[in-house]
């Protein structure tokens, strides 16, 4: 039974399900449905006995409760079973190294630092009426914050940094299901375009930015 090579995407949306907490709250409640949609997109088939994991793009963005989208390459059998991988390998390139949001009021300046697997930062801040600042990552459905503060800091995000070899089935396999197996956490990983995001009161100053291959 030989594989063919293929790219599985799926993404899940919320369908029915409760959401407590304010605003930014990572607090679910249980019952959650979902409205999941699935394909792969078949390439060749492969004529060896070994399945190499060669470096290729990928993108996962999950959600708490289990929505968002995945895009993974891998092997597909004829049964549906696929083997799917994450090979990180990351080039982040940012249009600046700077960020700056706010006024006389309310001021936020951030410096970026990209990494082998992710970015750092720190920040400034100068605040009278707003509480606290924000950054936050932006993927094409998820985001996640990685910064949230009334007082000067420091943070960082890394990327998904070591290999993961996914066995499912092809009828089977969402952004739920994966999430599960990440740990349930939040996650916006892969290559592509992203955007970042610096909120301070009423102010807010975005970023796009790209990620490409390590080895570019």
């Amino acid at each position: 039974m030989r594989p063919n090579t293929v790219r599985f995407n799926a993404a899940s949306s919320v369908w029915i399900g409760p959401r407590i907490g304010g605003r930014g709250s990572k607090y679910y409640t249980s019952g959650w449905l979902f409205n999941t949609s699935r394909k792969f997109v078949p390439e060749k088939s492969v004529l060896s006995s070994e399945l190499p994991l060669t470096p290729e793009e990928y993108r996962v963005e999950l959600d708490v409760p289990g929505s968002g989208r995945i895009e993974l390459p891998g092997y597909r059998l004829k049964n549906g079973v696929l083997f799917l991988y994450i090979t990180p390998s990351y080039r982040f390139l940012f249009p600046s190294d700077v960020m700056t949001a706010g006024g006389l009021e309310d001021y936020a300046h951030v410096s970026l630092k990209p990494s082998e697997n992710g970015f750092a930062g720190e920040i400034g801040l100068s605040l009278r009426k707003a509480g606290y600042a924000e950054v936050a990552i932006e993927g094409k459905m998820v985001e996640d914050i990685v910064f949230f503060d009334g007082e000067p800091g420091k943070f960082s995000y890394r990327f998904i940094d070591e290999p993961v070899l996914i066995i499912s089935h092809e009828k089977v396999l969402g952004p739920p299901k994966l999430q599960k197996a990440l740990n349930g956490l939040t996650i916006v990983s892969g290559h592509g375009k992203f955007v970042l995001r610096l909120r301070v009161g009423k102010a807010k100053e975005e970023m796009g930015f790209t990620v490409g291959f390590g080895m570019e």
